[in-house]
């Protein structure tokens, strides 16, 4: 029988035993199938009951760690490996407000990336010397520049979760869950008519959105979700030039990337900050 990582769970509010042990059993059945690539030894899982619940967690461990990235506060799910071993965080609440086949591709998705990206090296990057210097000559200050850095990074590791998953065969739940991260949120609306009017403001906007679009790209190749119009229903605030143009750029990057994450970053990165400042 196939070797599975140990999964460690912590309880963060009033989660019931029921749904700590589908989200155990969801794990545990990805990583027998995951296991076509090298496993962890442990993975840590925190169950956050509600939103507040996983900020507070969020903002002490960062806190502690000294990170200053912001946005994996407003997620169902996320990963990191801040302390050298593989984590999930899951708010429940969130989690459990999806139908089941979106549960599901949630929790594969987030399993794959312990397995894909369960280590320190994958969530730090050094920051090309021309990146740099473009991002002086256009006075970006480093806070800024880490951020659109965190936001590439992340597009880059969910394209490459969405791919790795597909060609495993997961295609159903990866497209339920594509189709629940395609949907224009209250919050980002908001933060576009906060940053229309700003360049700097515009960019962080435009780059946070490339989570959701290059993670479309290996599900339209799969025929299983028509990128353009998902895109353009997701971001239908935006004027359709503006739309057509981040549209282009994701699909343009999407094209370029390999099989070397921290290459596939460097390439987003540059690409942004060419394209969108």
């Amino acid at each position: 029988m196939t070797r599975v990582p140990l999964l460690d769970f912590y309880r963060h509010g009033c989660v019931s035993q029921d749904k700590e042990q589908e989200i155990r059993d969801t794990l545990e059945e990805c990583y027998r199938r995951l296991s076509v690539q090298p496993l962890p030894e442990k993975v840590e899982v925190r169950l956050c009951q509600t939103p507040s619940q996983l900020a507070d967690f969020l903002q002490a461990e960062k806190g502690e760690l000294g990170i200053q990235t912001v946005g994996d506060e407003s997620f169902i799910c996320s990963h990191d490996a801040w302390r050298g071993f593989p984590r999930v965080l899951v708010c429940v609440a969130r989690l459990f407000a999806l139908c089941a086949i979106a549960r599901l591709g949630t929790l594969r998705h987030e399993a794959a990336h312990t397995v894909l990206h369960g280590g320190l090296a994958y969530y730090v990057f050094r920051i090309p010397r021309d990146c740099l210097e473009l991002a002086k000559a256009k006075d970006m200050d480093s806070i800024m520049l880490q951020q659109v850095l965190y936001y590439c990074a992340t597009a880059v590791k969910d394209f490459e979760v969405t791919r790795l998953l597909l060609s495993l065969g997961y295609r159903e739940c990866q497209a339920a869950f594509g189709a629940a991260q395609f949907s224009a949120s209250h919050e980002d609306k908001l933060a576009w008519l906060l940053a229309r009017h700003h360049p700097q403001g515009k960019l962080l906007f435009f780059t946070s959105q490339l989570k959701t679009l290059l993670m479309g790209w290996p599900l339209e190749l799969a025929g299983l979700m028509p990128l353009e119009d998902a895109a353009d229903s997701m971001l239908n605030y935006l004027e359709p030039e503006e739309r057509k143009r981040l549209l282009g750029m994701a699909v343009s990057i999407a094209k370029q990337l390999g099989d070397d994450t921290h290459n596939n970053v460097r390439l987003t990165l540059g690409q942004v900050l060419q394209e969108l400042i």
